[in-house]
């Protein structure tokens, strides 16, 4: 009996050990759990501390990009536009300037700004502007032709009327470089050229410089590589830029001459009106050649010469009008004009846009980048001289008046 109650005594403590130390174990794995827990969730907030502080990191580094890329680009300008006078960098904001384009507009308003540029529509240098312009006739002109265009590719491909060809070849070369034209005439605040003279600038100065490359290219020889297989080499290429530059620059110094201006803004008018027809009629000639001769299809070839002529000929022989007044000043244009820094660095630079344009060079691979980044410089300079004639206003309304206080005096 004893060793009976002695073992169930036995019995009885270990179960009160075993149910006192169970309660301990639970304790312990819940404290254990909680610790763990604990960690988990620090570790979780330190990796997502970690990434606002990498993202925080990655925003100021592209903050500092952006501002260093502005600051870049504002000394690029401000020393570009310090050769036509201007010490300012570029601050032009293109959703301002295109905004009327988007607007209805009145005949009367479209009237306005065809009868510009006589002698009683020729506003006075002090009722000049020299804020930014808001072209937007340039846009309809565009449309205009756009639906002229439309119209003959019906007459052709629907009704197969082969007379519609021809209109279809030189409405789809004219389309944009006269379009463009009308954005340089809109853009001129001095309103001191007539329409008419843009359209005798445009034909006459086209053809003419047309003429002037021919004769050019009968003193340049080209490679081997250009004769034998028709491709150029870079050489080739800057050649062409040389040459055709060259060409519409003779016809641009005389109408300059002719005009007797010394204001960037009609320089950039000038030129881009010899350019825009010196376009056209090499885009027609182009345009037939490869429909016959290459068996390319018509509408490709337009398209192609359509909406690469916005960074073609038209802004290239814009710059190079700029060029020759800002170097001309007051005078008319001589030889020695030609060794002046300035205009050497804007011909040069339009040269240089023109040959890069031709050479087989591609960016990643791609031709229509290279030229959609030509497009872009060009269309900057461009706009860099737009603001040096802006400038101009100024200094001449200054001018202007210290001369009428002279006359009051």
């Amino acid at each position: 009996m004893e060793g009976l109650n002695h073992r169930r005594n036995t019995e009885k403590e270990e179960t009160t050990q075993t149910q006192s130390v169970a309660p301990n174990t639970g304790e312990e794995g819940m404290s254990s759990a909680s610790t763990q827990s604990t960690k988990t969730s620090d570790i979780h907030n330190e990796s997502i501390n970690k990434q606002m502080e990498a993202k925080a990191h990655e925003t100021a580094q592209n903050a500092d990009l952006k501002t260093e890329a502005r600051s870049l680009f504002d000394n690029a300008t401000k020393s570009i536009g310090r050769l036509a006078g201007n010490d300012e960098s570029l601050n032009l904001n293109l959703k301002d300037m295109f905004s009327e384009v988007f607007k209805p507009h009145t005949k009367n308003e479209a009237d306005e700004i065809f009868i510009a540029g006589t002698a009683k529509t020729t506003p006075a240098i002090c009722d000049i502007s020299e804020e930014w312009g808001k072209p937007w006739l340039f846009s309809r002109v565009f449309i205009a032709f756009t639906v002229t265009f439309i119209g003959l590719w019906v007459m052709a491909a629907i009704f197969n009327n082969t007379n519609a060809i021809p209109g279809l070849i030189f409405i789809g070369a004219l389309t944009v470089p006269l379009s463009g034209l009308f954005f340089f005439y809109e853009s001129n605040a001095f309103k001191n050229i007539s329409i008419f003279e843009v359209i005798i600038m445009f034909f006459i100065g086209g053809v003419f410089s047309l003429l002037s490359t021919m004769v050019l290219y009968r003193f340049v020889v080209f490679s081997d590589q250009f004769e034998r297989f028709g491709s150029l080499t870079f050489f080739d290429a800057f050649l062409v830029g040389l040459v055709e530059e060259t060409g519409k620059a003779l016809i641009i110094v005389y109408f300059v001459n002719k005009l007797k201006t010394n204001k960037i803004l009609n320089g950039l008018l000038i030129g881009a009106a010899i350019g825009a027809g010196f376009a056209v009629f090499e885009s027609a000639g182009y345009i037939l050649n490869f429909a016959l001769g290459e068996n390319v299809p018509l509408l490709d070839i337009v398209f192609t010469r359509a909406w690469t002529a916005i960074g073609g000929h038209l802004v290239w022989s814009a710059i190079v009008g700029a060029a020759i007044v800002i170097a001309k000043e007051q005078h008319g244009f001589e030889f020695k004009d030609i060794f002046d820094k300035r205009f050497l660095i804007f011909f040069l630079s339009a040269v240089g846009l023109h040959g890069i344009w031709d050479t087989s060079l591609t960016v990643l691979g791609s031709d229509t980048l290279k030229i959609f980044i030509l497009i872009v410089i060009v269309w900057i300079l461009v706009f860099i001289l737009m603001g040096a004639g802006l400038k101009q206003v100024n200094l001449l309304q200054k001018e202007f008046k210290e001369q009428q206080k002279k006359v009051d005096e």
